[in-house]
């Protein structure tokens, strides 16, 4: 009763108060404070929904909103490109004398990488079947190229790594069968690693991914262009994001997701789109067209994956048909973040990269305000096949003596290419620090 009688009495406080001043204030133009209606009645307040409560209204009120909430939330998405497991990889992980398989110390030297942020994503291109039941058994029950089924393990070791959500919309999401795309779920929710792009039932594929962080909600898609040439069951359409090779029906139905995670309140939408041409430095016109769509749909960030190698990035600042100005950050292609796939015929393939992404909120106003990549390079031992930061191995030789003449060589040739493919459209202003390249988004 004593909480409620001061409630009312700060609330006729306020009244007065404001009431003076817009009295006071009348020869000036009649100027509102924000939370109040402009009324004949100047004894009246707005409520956060915009309803006008009289002094009668807010008696009844034990509690009510007058500040507007300015808080500024933050919040950092880092992204990788292809995870795979080919052969050489499967064979490195597994110990003979136990039967098991491990891969976590793949990612030894950038789990801090990946870990910092408050969220991670990463293109997931291979399936967990289970031992003994891919297309082929040939690597101890598991199956390399060109039908991936990897140790499911691996998803437990990514979710170690620091990885939360991944992507199962690709090109091999159907190498282990129906069967394998619904199993490769079920392992990832044991791992406890979050997944768009497939679905068991009609029900999951129409759940939106929509994640809170920090305050700022994120929706997330995932779609591929193809199957390479394996059809989804005519009856379980729902179990695979595809484009059909860039249909026009279901470019649509990626489109309207998109335009449907924002009418479900995401503040940010987040499109994993594995498309393009394999082992191609520039995107595809499929690509661009198709990228296009999706910014007019809404996306703010496409995170491309499936060429293999790293293409090019833009930022952009472009305006709605609402008039609203927004960042969009374009990866078009992220390449290889681990695999068995090597330098080749000035090919990159042995080259990805970390993207973390900073966003921004204050009241209804969103921003993109950072976007930094730092370059990996995957490196062969007779033990392990592992990811290294460029960056921070190219300054630091010493903690990295491991490395053979050949990693070198690949090191310091990454280390100018790579900036020179990211920004092979235009002239993104840069810095390096801290073993990342820093880009200011163009936003006024």
């Amino acid at each position: 009763m004593k909480k409620k009688l001061i409630c009312i009495l700060v609330i006729i406080s306020i009244i007065i108060i404001v009431a003076e001043c817009v009295k006071l204030n009348k020869s000036k133009g009649d100027e509102k404070h924000p939370k109040l209606q402009k009324e004949e009645d100047a004894s009246s307040v707005s409520d956060a929904d915009g309803t006008v409560l009289t002094i009668g209204d807010a008696l009844f009120l034990e509690d009510t909103e007058v500040l507007i909430d300015d808080t500024i939330y933050m919040a950092t998405i880092t992204s990788i490109g292809d995870v795979m497991l080919h052969s050489w990889q499967i064979n490195r992980g597994y110990d003979s004398a136990t039967d098991t398989f491990d891969y976590l110390e793949e990612f030894q030297y950038v789990i801090e990488y990946l870990s910092h942020a408050d969220f991670t994503v990463a293109n997931l291109e291979t399936t967990f079947a289970g031992r003994y039941n891919g297309q082929s058994s040939d690597v101890h029950g598991y199956a390399d190229y060109p039908c991936f089924n990897s140790p499911e393990v691996l998803a437990e070791n990514l979710k170690e790594a620091g990885i939360d959500l991944v992507g199962t919309a690709n090109n091999h999401s159907l190498d282990s069968w129906q069967s394998g795309v619904y199993s490769t779920l079920d392992y990832l929710d044991a791992a406890g690693l979050l997944h768009t792009g497939t679905a068991r039932s009609e029900e999951e594929q129409q759940t939106l991914c929509i994640q809170e962080i920090n305050g700022i909600t994120f929706g997330f898609c995932a779609y591929t262009y193809s199957l390479n040439g394996f059809t989804v069951a005519a009856d379980q359409t729902y179990s695979i994001n595809t484009l059909e090779l860039y249909s026009e029906e279901r470019l649509n139905e990626m489109y309207q997701q998109v335009s449907d995670l924002k009418d479900a309140g995401a503040d940010f939408v987040l499109v994993l789109l594995h498309a393009g041409t394999e082992y191609q430095s520039l995107p595809d016109e499929n690509q661009i067209s198709t990228i296009e769509g999706l910014i007019d749909a809404g996306a703010d960030v496409i995170l491309g994956s499936h060429p293999h190698v790293i293409q090019p990035m833009d930022i952009r600042n472009v305006t709605d048909d609402d008039g609203n100005s927004r960042t969009v950050v374009i990866l078009y292609s992220q390449g290889n973040f681990v695999s068995s796939q090597v330098y080749r015929d000035g090919i990159m393939k042995d080259i990805g990269m970390i993207t973390d992404i900073t966003f921004t909120k204050q009241g209804e106003d969103t921003d993109i305000s950072e976007v930094a990549v730092a370059p990996v390079y995957t490196y062969w031992t007779s033990e392990i096949i592992g990811v290294v930061p460029v960056l921070e191995a190219y300054n630091n030789r010493d903690s990295y003596d491991f490395l053979s003449a050949n990693d070198w060589s690949r090191i310091e040739d990454s280390y100018e290419k790579t900036i020179q493919t990211l920004t092979y459209y235009n002239t993104i202003n840069y810095t390096c620090d801290g073993y990342r390249y820093y880009f200011s988004p163009y936003n006024e």
